[in-house]
């Protein structure tokens, strides 16, 4: 049996109609133009008057469900219709036409069916409220992974003033939700509607108290920086062993610029997602790198293996920090001769959990600062970094093995695998050296460089994971493959003619792309591995390979708006220290922290709607009011599913529930008399007792369990009328 609410007002239904105005322009604007905007709010407001129309008229509600749905079914194929048919002076005019019809047509089938719906049956309202809500996500979807720049209309807006985008948004959420619960109970009573946005807004603040430290990361796919294929695939892995990944990136980063990802090359087929950002560098000094490329180094892998080049235990490396700032500074033994570089101070800001911490090559302090954003920022420390101050090629003559190194120095950065063919392919190689360079380490480097630039290949789509040595199926095979295979080649290829050389893994980033400003944007598909040489008197310098040839697309322009605003967020510093507890659940959900809010959340919702239903129990019993003890006894009958209807008098309610409780009609009659009439206190006691009388009845007129069923229900009270 259906249940047809009261008519609404002219104020109630001029609401309604602006409210579908609205979202009509929340769902539109970004897909249909300002003629179609304008045609579907003219048509949601008409839609609106033709549903109280069509509810005055008494239309049956299937049909009319049905006149709704057939509208907007009709929507797409009309419009294609006038698109195809030329109706319209001109080709513009014709797409105006069409473009109007589509979405003014559906616009119009959808409120008329919602409101019409919603008017005949309140269950209908809910609904409704969906359709309300569902406008302000769409429009906002964007908003997430670090997308905070969108819209773009609202933040510009709001960066101007000051104002963090967020908090609009969290605003205007609130907002919206509690419209969607007024739409859906407005014809509650009010004490019924307080309760009810009471509630809501009582676990919101409780899920957005659990959730405010909480960082949310993308999930990321970082399996491109392994020689085999076993890992996980999410951002921040890797383990000691070096199989791990550089920790957040998408893929391999091209060193020359071009995107990585797991893109076929070409353009065919569907276009992988946009890469997502890692983290921000804020330069507190100009700086231009040599080849265009700004290194951002997270590991070093030096120690061999028997498969590959993997990370080294203490004390190798040590010029290496591997250890986030938390309490102090931490220092990294001199290993860069301060005489080839520059100091360079950087500030980093990490937008997804790293195992190591990100900061420009060679970084020899790290130290902990505010972070600004402990719900954008999962990390914010800077870093003091040495870069070459000189082009490398000046560094011609120098050896890269220094006379004081140790021999077990000189065996661990020489290690190679137990192949001959990587001295006799070196030796190969260096016949084309200029024989005034024969003995200079950092000629025969780039002469090696030079010949795999030349001969290899670049790309993604041939991995060699299944060989026993991956380097070696790389080199001596098809000299086919990407970063890391190029990269631990080299780094073989370099060791076997007495070059000491490691294997850097982090992000690679353009300075070409990045925007005016002191901030880089550090995005996922940067992610890269490259060689390091050492040089005595200098230290350790990146070596990149850059491949000539490739089949992988052209790299995506960074987001220079996105850039200037994560800049403008991590200069801003408010609050302290490093994000609490940044995420290591490996689906980047914090679920056990989601679910126990939300069980709280349930937790407290519960206990108020049973402090509700005792209460009113109780309520009649302290004061003697006869009201409050007839509502009590309603709420008793609702607690065993038989409430009023809201088609249905108090009488005919009375008279049904008779052969519950055979005095009910009789208390009814007695309640209409006080609320109506000049209550005496006869009249009162003979009520209080019906009341007695009642309960006694129904409790024996109806089983135990179905009672204590109905003691266990916590919204029985809910539904008293």
């Amino acid at each position: 049996m259906t249940t047809r609410p009261a008519a609404e007002s002219r104020g109630v239904l001029a609401t309604l109609a602006v409210i579908h105005v609205g979202v009509v322009w929340l769902y539109l604007r970004e897909i249909a133009t300002d003629a179609a905007i304008v045609t579907g709010g003219l048509s949601a407001v008409a839609g609106a008057l033709l549903a109280r129309y069509a509810d005055r008229r008494f239309l049956r509600l299937p049909l009319g469900a049905l006149l709704g749905l057939g509208a907007a079914l009709l929507a797409f194929p009309l419009g294609r219709a006038v698109l195809h048919g030329g109706w319209g002076p001109s080709a513009k005019a014709t797409i105006l036409i069409g473009d109007s019809v589509t979405f003014g047509l559906l616009a119009l089938g959808v409120v008329f069916g919602l409101r019409f719906m919603a008017s005949r049956v309140r269950a209908f309202a809910a609904l409704e409220a969906l359709y309300v809500v569902g406008s302000v996500s769409y429009m906002f979807a964007t908003h997430r992974n670090q997308m905070i720049h969108r819209p773009r209309w609202l933040s510009d807006w709001a960066w101007s003033r000051g104002i963090d985008p967020q908090l609009l948004l969290q605003g205007f959420g609130v907002a919206v939700a509690v419209l969607a619960v007024v739409t859906l109970l407005r014809r509650q009573k009010a004490l019924k509607l307080a309760l009810s946005a009471l509630t809501l807004l009582l676990v919101g603040w409780l899920v957005y108290r659990g959730a405010e430290h909480l960082h949310i990361e993308p999930d990321i796919d970082t399996s491109g920086l392994s020689l085999t294929d076993d890992q996980d695939g999410r951002g921040g892995k890797g383990d000691s062993d070096g199989k791990g990944d550089s920790g957040g990136g998408q893929g391999d980063g091209k060193a020359d610029g071009q995107a990585g990802g797991s893109g076929s090359g070409g353009g065919a087929g569907p276009q992988p997602p946009p890469p997502l950002p890692v983290a921000v560098a804020v330069f507190h000094e100009d700086y231009a790198p040599e080849n265009g490329l700004l290194y951002f180094r997270q590991q070093v892998l030096s120690r061999y293996d028997g498969h590959h080049l993997v990370a080294a235990d203490a004390p190798w490396d040590a010029d290496v920090l591997t250890t986030f700032p938390t309490d102090a500074t931490l220092k990294a033994p001199p290993v860069q001769a301060e005489a080839f570089h520059k100091r360079m101070p950087v500030s980093m800001f990490l937008l997804v959990d790293h195992p190591q911490p990100v900061a420009l090559t060679a970084s020899v302090e790290l130290a902990p600062i505010d972070n600004p954003a402990p719900r954008r920022f999962v990390a914010a420390y800077s870093a003091i970094s040495y870069v070459l101050a000189q082009p490398t090629i000046r560094l011609v003559g120098r050896k890269s093995v220094p006379d004081d190194w140790t021999e077990e120095q000189r065996r661990h950065y020489l290690e190679t695998p137990d192949d001959p063919r990587y001295a006799s392919l070196g030796e190969e190689i260096l016949r084309d050296l200029d024989p005034r360079f024969a003995g200079d380490d950092l000629m025969k480097a780039y002469t090696i460089k030079q010949w795999l630039e030349e001969n290899g290949f670049y790309t993604r789509k041939e991995r060699h994971e299944s060989a026993d040595d991956p380097a070696a199926s790389f080199l001596f095979g098809s000299l086919r493959g990407y970063c890391v295979h190029f990269a631990h080649a080299a780094v073989h290829l370099f060791r076997s003619q007495g070059i000491a050389a490691r294997v850097a893994i982090g992000y690679a980033v353009d300075n070409r792309m990045r925007g005016a400003g002191s901030t880089v944007l550090i995005l996922g598909d940067r992610a890269h591995a490259w060689p390091e040489i050492h040089l005595a008197g200098v230290g350790w310098v990146p070596f990149d390979i850059y491949p000539e040839q490739s089949d992988e697309p052209p790299p995506r322009i960074v987001d220079q708006s996105l850039e200037s605003l994560l800049g403008e967020l991590a200069r801003d510093d408010k609050t302290g220290g490093r994000a609490e507890e940044p995420l290591s659940d490996p689906f980047r959900i914090p679920w056990a922290a989601v679910g126990f809010w939300l069980l709280l959340g349930f937790g407290v919702t519960l206990a108020l709607a049973y402090a509700v239903k005792v209460g009113r129990q109780l309520a009649w019993m302290a004061g003697g009011d006869p009201v409050r003890a007839y509502v009590a006894t309603l709420d008793r009958f609702s607690d065993v599913g038989v409430a009023r209807r809201p088609d249905e008098t108090r009488e005919r309610h009375a008279a049904r529930l008779a052969a519950l409780a055979p005095s009910m009609p009789r208390l009814t009659a007695l309640h209409l008399k006080l609320t109506l009439g000049a209550p005496t206190d006869e009249a009162r006691a003979e009520a209080l007792a019906l009341c007695r009388q009642v309960r006694r009845e129904l409790a024996g007129s109806v089983g135990a369990p179905k009672r204590a069923l109905g003691w266990l229900n916590p919204l029985g009270w809910w539904f008293t009328r």
